[in-house]
């Protein structure tokens, strides 16, 4: 079949989700297999394709697929957790962007039968992390719904032994928060290797999503590894 985007809406997305791989990449968040999608205005879905090298990811590096994943033939696969988007874009209207990553520190708490706990600031913009119990890839329809529904209405859940799922408005929103549930997790394996982590309140976290859940703040934290890494020259879009 045949599937296409949006034009200019496209080209913006195509340097948005470049940009936001090689900082999750560049952080160890994503890996060789890590995955990115945006969904465009028309419903199709742009994601980055399997056999791309995230170390060296570019706005050719992606493909555009169906609302229901189908795949375009004469076009670039795919990864194969293709199905991982798909149905988390189909259960929530709200979400434009998913990453899913293979991140070492989020992916220990769930090999050490942890749930995740907020131990930073930051970490309190995830809310509730939900686990799903099982490392198996999400390489299917029915796999898919199932870490859907853990996802629920969540901005980020946990894949037993395997990895991390992040939902959000936007690449830049998704990435800063990728960043963020990673940063918490560090933090919480860190702290439990010399005593007991301190874990923020309800109250303390509910205060902290009301002061840093800001635009501004993504930004600063987006614009920041951007230049650390030199990814704004490196990928053409400004």
């Amino acid at each position: 079949m045949s599937v296409a985007g949006t034009g200019q809406q496209e080209q913006q997305a195509r340097i948005d989700l470049a940009r936001g791989i090689a900082i999750l990449e560049r952080l160890g968040i994503i890996d060789f297999n890590g995955h990115f999608s945006v969904r465009i205005d028309d419903g199709t879905i742009l994601i980055n394709t399997g056999s791309s090298v995230r170390s060296a990811i570019s706005p050719r590096d992606f493909v555009i697929v169906g609302s229901g994943g189908e795949i375009d033939e004469a076009a670039p696969a795919p990864p194969k957790e293709l199905p991982l988007h798909v149905s988390v874009y189909r259960a929530r209207p709200d979400v434009k962007a998913v990453v899913h990553g293979h991140p070492k520190f989020s992916t220990l708490l769930t090999s050490a039968g942890l749930d995740y706990q907020v131990t930073m600031a930051q970490g309190a913009l995830l809310g509730d992390v939900a686990q799903y119990p099982s490392p198996r890839s999400v390489n299917n329809p029915a796999t898919g719904d199932e870490v859907a529904a853990v996802l629920g209405d969540g901005r980020a859940a946990l894949l037993k032994s395997h990895g991390s799922v992040v939902a959000a408005a936007d690449v830049l929103e998704a990435t800063v928060l990728a960043i963020y549930l990673e940063l918490n997790a560090e933090r919480q394996v860190s702290a439990s290797m010399i005593g007991e982590p301190y874990v923020f309140s309800p109250e303390e976290s509910e205060a902290c999503r009301k002061g840093l859940m800001k635009r501004g703040l993504f930004e600063k934290c987006w614009n920041f590894y951007l230049a650390k890494f030199g990814l704004a020259e490196a990928i053409p879009g400004n």
